[in-house]
This record gives structure tokens, sequence and C-alpha cells, in this order.
């Protein structure tokens, strides 16, 4: 969850249903078809230097996990990304761990949908 005051440097995209999928997140026209949550500076710079972050690199994945990039998980690549931010997430550096927390319960409703997340960092 984004603080009041906090800096946003991107977003987590998922369709709200399965047949938009040639619909682009992060494009205004098209954000009705979107649920969205924010991706707060400090978590995500906490995350970025994190093992965490190295370790879901290696999980299969869309794009290039990083600032100013786009990344994301299809439908059935979700199941390997939440379990693996179950996991680690406590771990995290403290920053962020509440984000990550929100990025499991989000990308769970994602899977009830059967569609995929995408992060678009802008910076």
């Amino acid at each position: 969850m984004l603080d009041q005051g906090a800096r946003e440097v991107g977003r987590v995209y998922a369709a709200r249903g399965p047949w938009i999928d040639d619909v682009t997140p992060g494009d205004p026209a098209d954000d009705a078809h979107f649920e969205s949550r924010p991706i707060p500076e400090d978590a995500w710079s906490a995350f970025e230097g994190s093992a965490l972050c190295e370790r879901l690199h290696g999980l299969p994945h869309d794009g290039i996990i990083g600032s100013y990039e786009e990344f994301s998980f299809r439908p059935e690549q979700l199941a390997a990304f939440v379990a693996l931010i179950e996991t680690e997430g406590p771990r995290a550096p403290a920053p962020a761990r509440g984000w990550l927390a929100e990025m499991v319960r989000f990308s769970r409703r994602a899977q009830e949908r059967g569609v995929g997340v995408t992060f678009i960092v802008s910076g």
C-alpha cells in the first residue's frame, strides 16, 4: 500500500478478465480494463537491492526486472511467483514487506480471474 506522501515509481496491473488480452496496461485509455496497485519508491528500492529480487530473476517471466523496465508473469507463471514471495517475503528488507504482501493478495486475485500481472516501473 502506498502511504500518503510516498512517491510512486510505477504500477502493477492485472486485467479484470481474460477477454482483454490485446488491451495495454498503463495506457490511461485502457485503465478501466485493469485492476492496479502502486509501486512505492521505498518498497521498490529495498526490493530491487535484495536477494529476493535476485531469486525472482530465476523464475520464468517476460521482460526485464528492474527500474525503468516492464516485466510480467503470465497466468501459468503466477503460482511460482506467489510461492516465492510468500516464502521469501518475510525475510525481505523491511520497507518492502508490506508491498510484497499486497503483491501476493493482488496476484492471487489475478490467478482467480485467469490473468497474469504486469509490472511497469517508471523510475
